[in-house]
């Protein structure tokens, strides 16, 4: 039995998979095995994957394509390794990235999913997201906030807190994951170390079908809010969304004053309710304002 199991699924990534493939399989960690789900490829990734002669590569070719979530299932039922982890077709993973995970893993068996610091572009700068439990939570109200195919996942984890991609959140299933695992019992962390490249191209599902993602994460965002008993207004979700992405001008008052009053208002619920930590909530919300990213 291997001690990690790295979950890949590839739509259309005949330009990148090969690389993708050989930067799991020639990691300094070896005790691996890599699946492959093929998910019905009509770009030519699926001979590419085919041509693969290594006795660590399981291979599945669905006919017609299922969806990423429900790929990803299938491999999160298959996978043999303690740790499992995430890898995408069209990016690329140190060749530690899996020996330093695993290590953190090890020391730390009250983390249940762990991703990395990352670039998007080989000379940086390296993006770093919020690192502990509590830190994650609360800025999971304004983005995706651990790196999807940097992940790893505790295998014991995935029965324990029930760690599966709901198929109702279409082009967001990582997003809707992390939001429902952090008020599950689950312990979410990031590691500050650059493990990953990940590649921006046209044909990511960011570019391709970002209506269908923005209204799932829309979904995600409210239900996550509802911890505090909140529902918001059009309006106000649009402030949230301008303080996700950094769009409030601290120095024009008319940019930033309906932002602060959101704000004060959410920080001011969430000292009576208690869902959030205070002092992360109130963090997050400074350095939105303040258009300061989290590290």
């Amino acid at each position: 039995m291997p001690k990690i199991s790295v979950i890949m699924p590839v739509y259309n990534n005949a330009p990148f998979v090969q690389e993708s493939i050989s930067s799991i399989l020639r990691q300094t960690y070896a005790d691996l095995e890599l699946i492959i789900i093929d998910d019905g490829s009509t770009d030519g990734s699926t001979g590419m994957i085919y041509d693969i002669h290594d006795a660590r590569v399981k291979k599945i070719f669905h006919p017609v394509s299922l969806g990423v979530a429900a790929s990803l299932n299938q491999g999160l039922d298959i996978a043999q390794g303690e740790y499992i982890a995430r890898m995408d077709g069209d990016d690329i993973a140190a060749l530690n990235r899996l020996e330093v995970q695993a290590y953190y893993m090890d020391q730390h068996p009250d983390i249940d999913v762990c991703g990395t610091a990352y670039t998007q572009n080989y000379l940086g700068p390296v993006r770093v997201n919020p690192l502990d439990h509590e830190e994650i939570k609360a800025w999971l109200l304004f983005y995706c906030c651990i790196l999807h195919p940097s992940v790893m996942i505790r295998k014991s984890s995935t029965e324990r807190v029930g760690i599966r991609y709901d198929l109702n959140y279409p082009h967001a299933e990582d997003f809707e994951l992390w939001t429902r695992l952090s008020f599950s019992g689950a312990k979410l962390a990031n590691i500050p170390h650059n493990l990953m490249y990940y590649r921006s191209h046209p044909g990511q599902v960011s570019n391709t079908h970002r209506l269908a993602q923005d209204h799932s994460a829309k979904r995600i965002r409210q239900r996550h809010l509802s911890h505090l008993g909140l529902q918001l207004s059009e309006a106000d979700y649009e402030q949230l969304i301008k303080l996700a992405e950094f769009r409030v001008n601290p120095h024009e008052i008319e940019s930033y004053q309906p932002a602060a009053i959101l704000a004060n208002w959410i920080v001011q619920v969430n000292s009576q309710v208690k869902a959030f930590n205070q002092e992360a909530l109130q963090m997050a919300f400074s350095r939105c304002l303040s258009r300061l990213p989290p590290y």
